[in-house]
């Protein structure tokens, strides 16, 4: 239980740290990124060559049918359908899942990767705003992976989109502050990445759930009394993460970004940059890798590489919410007033932005007004950061106002 807990508490990290004074990479760390930033060597990403060359399949197409045990064309078909996750080709992919859906209605595969488009939407806003079409496909694929358990066959990926329904469902939970409902999935899900090292040994992509434990159990037992430190097995984990990074044959870009984040909570920017600039090299119309380069490049005050990172998600995503706070608090450090408010009340005043985060980006504002001797302005934006998101940072603000 506390091994799915400790994971869990990574990827709800950015909730967690919302409102605080300091620069935004920390609203997205158990340990708040503070500091000097570490003086490192470039750790240079390694990636298994996967040029078709003369065969019909690619050589990771043919090793994920062979640990997988998969007919070649299923795997080469589920690989691009989830490739094309990555590379945010939304359409093109659930098009292709459905087709897998209606073909292979007991592998949980179509429903399962709509799942993971809908948390994609939703992690590229931090907003839930595709709740209920996220829970009708995680119940689908529910369904279909119980079905397709009663008939032998396709062990390994039945009980991999399992375990990877309920660790999404484990995050959607906690995001929500559903503790107990995230405890349950998580322990199902651990049962069910058992189940997959037991049918497929040699299928690596499942050691990214032990590097990042490893990895983050040690973070969150040093930034908190209640546990022990134990020992450091941060190196180790970010071993076993670079391991899929160079042969998972489905989790490789996930492994490149759960690298990034490890580097940003070490304050290694030089290469939590470099990571990011990898993903984005593979993928570059990815929201979520692309607005956390855009917060590295502003907390190493590469503001205008910021500004252009975030204005390339606007690009790719015009609808997107999220980037008009980060954009305001970039505007904000180079002291363009007018631009920062005009960001940040674009985004108070999307709706659909959960209540914590419209408080945080309020409190944000009122350090704009503040900075400009506008302190009525400032008192009425602090007074809105509490009302709407309970913002702790706006409150201390206030008081000292008084």
């Amino acid at each position: 239980m506390i091994r799915f807990l400790l994971a869990v508490t990574l990827l709800a990290a950015p909730v967690a740290r919302a409102g605080e004074e300091e620069g935004e990479l920390h609203e997205n760390t158990v340990g708040g990124a503070r500091g000097p930033e570490k003086e490192a060597a470039l750790d240079v990403p390694v990636s298994a060559d996967d040029t078709p060359g003369n065969r019909a399949y690619s050589p990771l197409t043919y090793r994920a049918a062979e640990v997988l045990r998969l007919e070649v064309g299923f795997a080469d078909r589920c690989r691009k359908a989830i490739d094309g996750i990555y590379a945010r080709r939304y359409k093109e992919s659930k098009a292709e899942l459905d087709k897998l859906s209606a073909e292979y209605p007991t592998t949980g595969i179509g429903p399962a990767g709509s799942a993971v488009i809908y948390q994609a939407l939703m992690f590229e806003n931090f907003d839930f705003r595709y709740e209920s079409q996220y829970r009708s496909a995680n119940d689908a694929a529910l369904r279909q992976i119980a079905a397709g358990k009663l008939v032998p066959g396709n062990e390994a990926i039945e009980s991999f989109l399992l375990a990877g329904m309920e660790g999404i469902s484990a995050i959607h939970h906690m995001r929500r502050a559903e503790f107990l409902a995230a405890l349950s999935d998580g322990v199902d899900a651990v049962r069910a990445l058992a189940e997959v090292k037991a049918a497929a040994p040699a299928f690596v992509d499942p050691v990214l759930g032990d590097g990042m434990y490893l990895y983050w159990r040690t973070v969150i037992a040093r930034a908190t009394p209640l546990l022990p430190d134990g020992t450091d097995d941060r190196d180790e984990g970010k071993r076993l993460i670079k391991e899929v990074e160079k042969d998972g044959v489905l989790m490789s870009p996930a492994a490149t970004l759960a690298l990034t984040y490890s580097y940003i909570e070490e304050r290694d920017l030089k290469n939590a940059l470099a990571r990011s600039m990898y993903g984005r090299t593979k993928y570059p119309n990815n929201i979520i890798n692309n607005m956390t380069a855009g917060r590295v490049l502003s907390q190493m005050r590469r503001y205008d590489d910021a500004i252009s990172m975030y204005r390339s998600v606007l690009t790719t995503a015009p609808d997107n919410q999220r980037t008009h706070y980060h954009l305001g608090v970039v505007y904000a450090r180079q002291s363009k007033h007018p631009d920062a408010e005009r960001e940040l009340r674009a985004y108070v005043n999307f709706k659909d932005a959960p209540a914590d985060f419209r408080g945080q980006a309020w409190y944000r504002l009122g350090l704009v007004f503040a900075a400009q001797q506008r302190t009525p302005d400032a008192k009425s934006a602090y007074e809105q950061a509490v009302s709407v998101g309970k913002n702790e940072a706006a409150r201390r603000a206030l008081a000292k106002l008084k």
